[in-house]
């Protein structure tokens, strides 16, 4: 089994969705990295990653929002595809077993809320021990 972790900004609000009977969240995470091309000129690339994570995110969904920073701990998944020009394309994707808060984007601070919830409880803690 591979285990990913993955820091970056979510590009959409998550949403609880239901397959099979099961509830999980879903949302995706993007890095943008800044590099010098062969020329010297400075080109941007976003990784995209799908996140699973099952579970109704036991009341930190609501706080997984565009631009949020997250960590994100999960078994990795990597899945070809063919695009709509009949490209093949690769989707990598975790099934999360971990998911952090860690501030949103542009914000100066390190220190905002943080939680951690595994699968259907969060972290061994009741929801009104929790500080939001």
């Amino acid at each position: 089994m591979l285990q990913i972790e993955v820091i970056g900004n979510i590009g959409a609000d998550a949403e609880i969705k239901e397959f099979g009977g099961k509830k999980y969240v879903s949302f995706n995470v993007a890095h943008s990295e800044k590099r010098k091309d062969a020329n010297g000129a400075m080109v941007e690339s976003t990784t995209w990653v799908s996140v699973l994570w099952y579970g109704d995110g036991g009341g930190l969904t609501q706080y997984l929002k565009k631009g949020c920073k997250v960590f994100v701990r999960g078994r990795l998944s990597v899945k070809p595809y063919q695009d709509r020009n009949g490209n093949t394309q690769v989707a990598v994707n975790v099934n999360a077993n971990e998911v952090n808060l860690c501030g949103f984007k542009g914000e100066q601070s390190t220190a905002a809320s943080s939680a951690t919830q595994q699968p259907s409880t969060l972290a061994g803690q009741d929801n009104d021990d929790l500080p939001f």
